[in-house]
């Protein structure tokens, strides 16, 4: 199927409730990098903390891809901030920082299998038990970055683990697939929830990743930095998220 009919189809997916999507339970969200989270399930999240809902993030990978050459912002120094601006951007949605983990795994070298793998599995299982889970969100697995794959194949695992845990994923940089690009995907059974009444939230959360959104690292021109390009598909009216298959 094509990237720019597979997308159509996703823009005009159902539109449900948050307590519809959730059935009303706890939920764990599942980021490749500190900033996913945010971008494709910021409304969600913020929804469901301000409806007393329960919600957990966590972040696979340390974030330390983003800016290899800085000085300024060395491997350790750049982790921390990144770390910090999750957190930020957690209070921003209205969650609190205890119910975010770090996996720790090296960004651009979060694994697919190995015992690094399994340990993340397990530390996943840990959260989506101990909170009563009974849905798991993480990135799509045709997004186009290997963290976002591994993210992917990462959450079906737990839910090999984990029987009636209900698994969704939201697309990040799918949306910018080359129109023509030939996927291996069937079309997409999926939702889209209305985060009209929490864009501002959100905006303010994803501002709150300084070190992606602004030239706050100015030291390494090979530094990754959105634009109003790249932002655009999470700053409208709806988040999606297609249901992944058994």
């Amino acid at each position: 199927m094509r990237a720019d009919r597979y997308f159509e189809a996703l823009r005009s997916c159902p539109v449900v409730t948050v307590d519809e999507l959730v059935q009303g339970r706890p939920f764990v969200v599942l980021s490749p990098h500190p900033d996913d989270e945010t971008l494709g399930a910021g409304g969600l999240i913020a929804e469901s903390c301000a409806a007393g809902g329960e919600v957990d993030i966590i972040v696979v990978t340390d974030g330390s891809g983003s800016h290899p050459r800085s000085q300024q912002y060395p491997r350790e120094k750049l982790v921390a901030l990144r770390y910090a601006e999750v957190h930020a951007a957690g209070r921003a949605l209205g969650l609190h920082e205890d119910r975010v983990t770090f996996l720790g795994l090296r960004d651009t070298m979060a694994p697919m299998s190995g015992p690094d793998f399994d340990e993340a599995v397990q530390t996943t299982l840990d959260v989506v038990r101990r909170s009563g889970a009974g849905a798991l969100f993480v990135t799509w697995e045709g997004d186009p970055h290997c963290d976002h794959q591994a993210s992917a194949a990462l959450a079906k695992a737990v839910r090999r683990s984990s029987p009636g845990l209900k698994l969704w994923a939201y697309p990040v940089w799918g949306w910018h697939l080359v129109a023509d690009t030939e996927m291996q995907q069937p079309p997409p059974t999926a939702v889209r929830i209305d985060i009209s009444s929490h864009r501002d939230r959100k905006r303010a959360a994803i501002d709150a990743h300084a070190s992606q959104m602004t030239g706050l690292i100015g030291d390494d021109p090979d530094g990754f930095r959105f634009n109003d390009t790249s932002l655009a598909p999470f700053l409208g009216q709806f988040e999606y998220f297609i249901e992944v298959p058994s």
